[in-house]
């Protein structure tokens, strides 16, 4: 519901007159993922899911992946592409992970759109005006969905699994993909780039969702500080940084409505008007929050105006601790950094400090892990200083992900760590930490990062396992074992220099090459360490 494409979209589909959208949810985990007796029916007409013509997922995460097939079956609707007829809905999705690699939901969908769906200007208007005039075309046009979705060979960033062909070695590598006639070979993802392109922002508020009752605003796309993790820095390159005069009216809007105002965006720090924005907030009263925020965006008027909205939390993520790591992942960020940020934050009224730390990145070792132990440590007694000098101590609490290779960055090649190790070093960091006051430890686990990772680098012949996760409730390891699926072959092997990638399908703008030559690099500095 948070999530500020699927939002922008919502309006957007509303907003043409060909178009009138409704939302539906899947079911937490938790729940069981079940439905009604007329499955998945609409927030605002109850009507039931099969009756819409067309399904739009919105995915921006790959442990959702096994909530596709499983919402379509949960509706009558078979969830493999081919097995669908001309009375069945089309099935699209996008959202960063299917931009990123649509290739496990493939055999589920009939169209995946690569990019960015808020630029309506280049990809989106171009995408659903098509879809619009080959709906209203003709009644049946469905009777031959292949000849259907020919006609959106050319939409810019439309992806269609089915005019592709793959083949495999013996040894189970990609050996060729061919499109069909007419296809390109690859599908060059939209990217918004003017400088007037609407801001994603919240329209729709609920007390049932995370942020549910803040306006959420994506301040800028991209990063260009180089993180050879991130992907989200990688594929949304280049840079832009959304133009304060672009939000503002909607930034008063929920001022006036005592919303509290959320900034989000992969380089926040780097934004130019980030104090300006935030003083504006300020001065009217309002209240803001800050995703992530790198050490050089907490200028002391910053952390000055954090401090005189009434936060009591700062977050941030040095992801290593030692230098050699630092070098590996390409964010060199000096520990006497964060311990002076430390001291700055609870000095000025702030009094709790969160850090996010991984494990199991490319050449890491125990000293690395140690490392980290001794960068908490080292800066819990910042915290502990500058807490006595305000006469009040809050907490420090630290977030611990494993590391998950992502698609289109430098890290593409690399093996996850296998999970024994994980978890020995994530012991040794709670035990390090363990009975210090004022200092909690958190960890994701081992088993849904194992997941993650292998969704995230997997191909459509993986199809089978995530609907059989869907049909039983997230049991991975069965769904493993009676689709005779290795987990490892996509989760924990080193990618050959050359090997053809299932995501390569799309086009980020990244050269391949340019990757390799950063990720060799990352692995020089560890045998140079």
């Amino acid at each position: 519901m948070g999530n500020l494409g699927f939002q922008f979209l919502y309006k957007y589909l509303n907003s043409l007159a060909a178009f009138s959208a409704e939302r539906f949810f899947s079911p937490a985990p938790a729940a069981g993922r079940k439905f009604g007796g007329r499955g998945p029916l609409a927030e605002e007409s109850g009507r039931p899911l099969r009756d819409f013509p067309v399904i739009a997922f919105s995915v921006p995460f790959e442990n959702d992946y096994p909530a596709v097939p499983g919402i379509l079956l949960a509706a009558g609707i078979p969830p493999m592409q081919y097995e669908r007829g001309p009375s069945d809905p089309l099935v699209i999705a996008g959202g960063v992970s299917v931009s990123m690699n649509p290739e496990p939901l493939a055999p589920f969908l009939d169209m995946a759109f690569i990019g960015e769906v808020d630029d309506p200007g280049i990809g989106t208007m171009s995408f659903f005006s098509t879809l619009a005039d080959a709906l209203q075309s003709s009644r049946n046009s469905l009777a031959d969905r292949k000849t259907f979705l020919k006609q959106f060979s050319k939409a810019p960033g439309v992806y269609v699994p089915s005019a592709y062909t793959f083949e495999y070695a013996k040894n189970g590598l990609i050996s060729s993909i061919a499109p069909d006639a007419g296809f390109p070979v690859r599908v060059s993802a939209v990217k918004r780039r003017s400088k007037d392109a609407p801001v994603p922002v919240s329209v729709l508020f609920t007390p049932e969702a995370e942020f549910g009752e803040s306006l959420l605003v994506e301040t800028n796309r991209g990063c260009g500080r180089g993180c050879r993790f991130c992907a989200a820095g990688w594929i949304h390159f280049p840079v832009r940084h959304a133009q304060f005069g672009n939000f503002r009216r909607q930034v008063d809007d929920a001022l006036d409505a005592g919303r509290t105002v959320g900034l989000i965006g992969s380089d926040l720090a780097g934004h130019p008007e980030l104090e300006d924005i935030l003083s504006h907030i300020v001065a009217r009263g309002g209240n803001f929050s800050l995703s992530s925020i790198r050490p050089e965006g907490l200028t002391p008027r910053i952390i000055k105006l954090l401090a005189a909205t009434g936060q009591k939390t700062a977050t941030l993520a040095p992801e290593v601790a030692s230098k050699r790591m630092k070098e590996v992942i390409g964010k060199n960020i000096p520990s006497e950094r964060f311990y002076e940020m430390v001291g700055q934050l609870v000095a000025e009224g702030i009094p709790n400090v969160r850090f996010y730390f991984m494990v199991g990145l490319p050449t890491e070792t125990d000293e690395d892990c140690s490392a980290i132990v001794d960068f908490v440590v080292q800066s819990r007694k910042f915290f502990v200083e500058a807490s006595r000098n305000v006469k009040k101590i809050g907490q420090m609490s630290i977030q611990v992900n494993p590391f998950v290779p992502k698609p289109w960055t430098p890290f593409q090649w690399a093996a996850m760590e296998r999970p024994k190790v994980l978890e020995t070093r994530i012991r040794m960091i709670r035990q390090g930490l363990k009975g210090l006051p004022n200092l909690v430890v958190r960890v994701e686990s081992v088993k849904q990062a194992f997941s993650q990772a292998f969704l995230s680098r997997g191909d459509r012949r993986i199809a089978g396992t995530i609907i059989h996760v869907a049909r039983q409730d997230g049991r991975w390891a069965t769904a493993f074992k009676n689709e005779r699926i290795d987990p490892d072959f996509y989760a924990l092997r080193e990618r050959d220099p050359d090997e053809m990638f299932p995501w390569e399908v799309t086009d980020h703008g990244l050269s391949r090459d340019v990757l390799r030559r950063i990720y060799q690099k990352a692995i020089v500095r560890f045998s140079e360490g």
